[in-house]
C-alpha cells in the first residue's frame, strides 16, 4: 500500500492555468508617459473605460500604418495585450517640458472629427515645434473587465513575435506593433514580458490624432483635478469641463492665428477687398 504525507486542503484556492497567447494580437509596452507613472495612468483609464461602457483609448507614439485595418478584415476580433516596459522611463517622459491634450482624430469616412467625449489622450510636446505639435496616435480598445486587475495570460516571449504584415522580427524601437505569435517555437531565449491586462480593438482600432492643445494655465489645473478623481461620475463631469475649456482655447488660438496672418510683418499688411 502506497502512503503519502500530502493532505488536500479544500480551502486552498486552485490556481487557474495560464491562458495561451493568441496567434495574432496588438502588443503595446507601457510605462511612465507625459509625466504620469503607469499606475496612475491605469487608474484613470479604468475610469475612462467605465464612462465609455467598456470603450477606452490608449495613446501610442508610433504608427501602425494600415496593418490594423488589414487585420480587422481577416479576423473578427483582435486582442490588445499590454505589457510593462522593462527599461526605465526616459527623463523626457518623467518630466516633460510641455504637455499636449489631443481633441480630434482622422476618420477614414468623415475626415477630422472629435474624439469621443469621455476620452482623455495626452502626450509630451516638443517645444521646438509650432504649438509643440508632433505626430501621435491611439488605439481604441474595449474591455468588459477591470483593466487594473492582472491578466491570466502567460508571459510573452518577444522572440516568438513577428510583425503581422512583413513577418520580420520586431525592432527594438517598436513599442507598439501588430504581431503574429508562434506559441510552438522552441528555441526562444528572450526574457518574457508579463501581460498586465488585455482588451479588444474597438471600432477603427488604430487612429492618428489631431488638434493638440498645450496644457497650461486653467487647463493644467483642470487636468490635475481630473487625474485625481475616483468615481466614474466625477470623471464624466471633469472630462466634460476640461474638454469644454480646451475647445474654447482652440477657438481663441484660431482667431489669434488669423489676426497674425493678416498683420504679419514678414508679409506686410494684407489688403482687404472693398
Amino acid at each position: 500500500m502506497i502512503t503519502s504525507n500530502y493532505s488536500f486542503n479544500s480551502n486552498t484556492p486552485i490556481q487557474p492555468e495560464a491562458e495561451r497567447i493568441p496567434e495574432v494580437f496588438c502588443w503595446t509596452k507601457m510605462g511612465t508617459e507625459a509625466g504620469q507613472p503607469i499606475e496612475k495612468i491605469l487608474l484613470r483609464k479604468e475610469l475612462e473605460r467605465g464612462a465609455g461602457n467598456g470603450v477606452f483609448s490608449w495613446g501610442i507614439g508610433n504608427s501602425l500604418g494600415n496593418t490594423v485595418e488589414l487585420a480587422l478584415k481577416q479576423y473578427k476580433k483582435i486582442d490588445v495585450l499590454f505589457s510593462p516596459m522593462k527599461s526605465p522611463a526616459k527623463n523626457k517622459d518623467v518630466s516633460p517640458n510641455q504637455l499636449l491634450l489631443w481633441l480630434d482624430y482622422f476618420d477614414n469616412e468623415h475626415g477630422q472629427v472629435n474624439l469621443p467625449s469621455h476620452m482623455l489622450i495626452t502626450s509630451r510636446g516638443d517645444q521646438g515645434k509650432i504649438d509643440g505639435k508632433r505626430s501621435h496616435y491611439a488605439l481604441f480598445c474595449k474591455s468588459n473587465d477591470d483593466i487594473t486587475r492582472q491578466s491570466s495570460l502567460e508571459p510573452i516571449d518577444a522572440k516568438k513575435a513577428r510583425n503581422f504584415a512583413s513577418s520580420n522580427p520586431l525592432g527594438a524601437s517598436q513599442v507598439t506593433a501588430l504581431v503574429r505569435y508562434d506559441n510552438f517555437r522552441a528555441d526562444a531565449v528572450e526574457q518574457p514580458y508579463s501581460v498586465k491586462f488585455r482588451a479588444d480593438l474597438s471600432g477603427a482600432g488604430f487612429i492618428r490624432l489631431a488638434s493638440p492643445i498645450t496644457i497650461t494655465g486653467e487647463l493644467k489645473l483642470l487636468y490635475a483635478e481630473l487625474c485625481d478623481v475616483s468615481t466614474v461620475e466625477q470623471w464624466i463631469a471633469g472630462i466634460k469641463l476640461l474638454r469644454q475649456r480646451a475647445e474654447e482655447m482652440r477657438v481663441r488660438n484660431a482667431k489669434q492665428m488669423k489676426i497674425f496672418e493678416i498683420i504679419s510683418p514678414s508679409r506686410g499688411p494684407v489688403e482687404q477687398p472693398p
